[in-house]
């Protein structure tokens, strides 16, 4: 998906995040607050919960936006769930995560940074 603005960005997330088809996977319940200020649903936070019970709560998802930090651990996390998702036949879309490269953040909980500063 091609995002026009940050703001385009930010829409583009609001509509999928209605879909109750669709998840975004994050890390943390940090992120799922910064996500919430935006206006973003149906977000689903890895902390605290086995691997094998987040891929059975998202088997049935016909779609998995995978939104997690810029850090090195971040980057492993993407690895694996992009990986093992696509496996189980659970489409992935990492498009939102790929734009947000573009900035200064490092982390999801730090998005609404980003908005402050939008014109």
């Amino acid at each position: 998906m091609e995002f026009l603005s940050l703001e385009d960005w930010r829409e583009k997330l609001y509509e999928a995040s209605l879909d109750e088809n669709i998840v975004i996977l994050v890390e943390g319940k940090r992120d799922v607050k910064a996500l919430n200020r935006l206006g973003i649903e149906n977000i689903y936070p890895l902390q605290g919960k086995r691997f094998y019970d987040v891929l059975e709560d998202l088997e049935t998802k016909l779609l998995v936006i995978l939104l997690f930090d810029f850090d090195k651990q971040g980057e492993k996390i993407l690895e694996k769930f992009f990986f093992i998702l696509q496996r189980e036949g659970i489409p992935v879309d990492t498009s939102f995560r790929n734009y947000l490269k573009n900035f200064d953040i490092e982390e999801i909980e730090h998005i609404n940074k980003l908005f402050e500063k939008a014109p």
